[in-house]
């Protein structure tokens, strides 16, 4: 049951508009409700003449009844009741547009508020996957969906699933549900009822092009009710919003991919030009990433970090081939070039407008902390933590690695000659971090890739020993600076 006060605000000209028919005109008035129930009079009854006139409106709310002493006395008021009719219907649409308005605006900051929270969350996640996590996540929150789940592409068009309480048996019986058999209900956003009664709301997700790169499903249990048609809009409008990011991350993935991997080839060029460094840079990005691992730091840092490391050596490009892969004691004149090279890497970097901390780890590996290290002389907290990361994987690396004038070292005699400069050439925590690292990953586990050409004196003793290392970097023997 419905009636005209349900659909009005300010009923103060309605109120006036049966005061004149009554008291101006002399009719009796009734408003009915939909059911036909007067629900307010104006006038006194017992008139001879009657006619009904109902309120324009969407749906039924009812109408006015008026009645006159007779015929004539109410054609004759009929202009006059038309025109409070008119009023009243007009005042009755704006009202209408006035409450679509509204809800419109309400549903347009519930989108800006839910927007704003999810924009909050991915700012900074450069990791795709872990941003279609959060954007699941935060959709179902707001539809209140108990499961859903994300297929489409990845970087390099490989297929990304995410999912929310959904099995891999679920996801199938999804895929093969009757209302997505019909392809025309593949391409556009619907509702339907699962054979276990749950609702699902599906959602293909579009390139900028049109063309559907991927689906997204919501679940709600039998026991609750559907996904109603403002949720299916709902949805499609953040799809519409967060499609583009989802390309955007997908390209940001793939040339951060083909970044690296210009960075590596180009690093390979570099070591090529010494026999004997052959896949020294891939190797100290290794060492680099493990170490920045146990230090806990961040994916982005991490990121760079790698990158610092394939670069670190990139200004040996300037240095003749006869100097770098001479077999015999350098020259003061041929050291000097050597120690141009972070010279020539700054140079090099400088214009790609790279981030200061690539650069300054890229440049700064030959540092150390004491100040008599090169380029710059820099010393303790004035060399940036990549640069005294990349200074252990890069001593280690040349330790454990054959030489024109020598063999490569085993992993021990490597870690005792890092050990015994600590507090002098290496930071404290990294050289930790380094023995860390392999004691976690010793040959046996997981050391990685690079573990496989490592030499070592005696594996069977190799815990016992990184142990004891440990122990004497983090708490040095009185009075001595030797390792036994």
């Amino acid at each position: 049951m419905s009636s005209i006060f349900d659909h009005l605000f300010d009923t103060e000209f309605l109120n006036l508009s049966l005061q004149y028919l009554s008291d101006v005109l002399n009719l009796a008035v009734t408003v009915q409700d939909s059911h036909g129930q007067t629900v307010l009079s104006q006038g006194l009854p017992g008139g001879q003449a009657t006619r009904s006139y109902t309120f324009n409106y969407p749906q039924n709310i009812g109408g006015l009844t008026c009645t006159a002493a007779d015929q004539a006395a109410l054609t004759a008021s009929e202009p006059h009741i038309s025109y409070c009719l008119a009023a009243i219907n007009s005042q009755l649409a704006r009202e209408e547009e006035l409450r679509e308005t509204s809800e419109e605006m309400l549903a347009l900051s519930s989108q800006l508020n839910f927007l704003s929270k999810v924009a909050r969350k991915i700012i900074g996640v450069e990791d795709l996957e872990e941003c279609y996590q959060i954007i699941l996540q935060e959709i179902s929150t707001a539809i209140n969906a108990d499961q859903a789940l994300i297929h489409t592409r990845g970087r390099w068009d490989d297929e990304v699933e995410v999912r929310l309480n959904i099995t891999l048996a679920e996801e199938r019986q999804l895929q093969e549900c009757d209302c997505l058999r019909k392809p025309r209900n593949i391409e556009q956003p619907i509702i339907c009822s699962l054979a276990n009664g749950k609702s699902m709301l599906y959602l293909p997700i579009r390139e900028k092009d049109g063309r559907i790169s991927g689906q997204m499903f919501f679940l709600r249990p039998a026991d609750q009710r559907p996904f109603t048609a403002y949720e299916k809009k709902f949805v499609g409008i953040i799809e519409n919003i967060i499609s583009p990011t989802f390309e955007t991350l997908r390209l940001y993935d793939s040339l951060q991919d083909l970044y690296l991997n210009t960075v590596k080839a180009l690093a390979a060029a570099i070591d090529a030009k010494d026999e004997y460094t052959h896949g020294h840079s891939f190797r100290v990005a290794k060492y680099a990433v493990t170490i920045g691992q146990q230090l806990a730091l961040p994916s982005k840092e991490l990121s760079d970090l790698e990158i610092a490391a394939y670069m670190h050596d990139l200004g040996k490009i300037g240095i003749s081939e006869s100097i770098l892969g001479k077999p015999g004691k350098l020259t003061s004149e041929e050291f000097y070039h050597i120690q141009q090279h972070p010279v020539f890497t700054d140079k090099i970097l400088q214009p790609i407008h790279l981030a200061n901390n690539i650069i300054q780890g890229a440049i700064q590996h030959h540092e150390r902390l004491d100040g008599t290290g090169y380029p710059m002389g820099l010393s303790g907290p004035e060399i940036s933590l990549f640069g005294r990361i990349i200074a252990v994987a890069d001593v280690f690396d040349a330790l454990t690695s054959k030489r024109p004038y020598r063999d490569a070292m085993p992993v021990e005699t490597a870690l005792k000659i890092l050990c015994s400069d600590v507090d002098k050439q290496f930071d404290r925590n990294v050289v930790l971090a380094l023995l860390q690292a392999i004691q976690d990953k010793m040959p046996g586990s997981e050391f990685g890739e690079v573990s496989a050409t490592l030499k070592f004196d005696a594996l069977q003793n190799l815990n016992q020993f990184l142990k004891e290392l440990t122990e004497f970097v983090t708490t040095p023997p009185t009075g001595s600076s030797s390792i036994t």
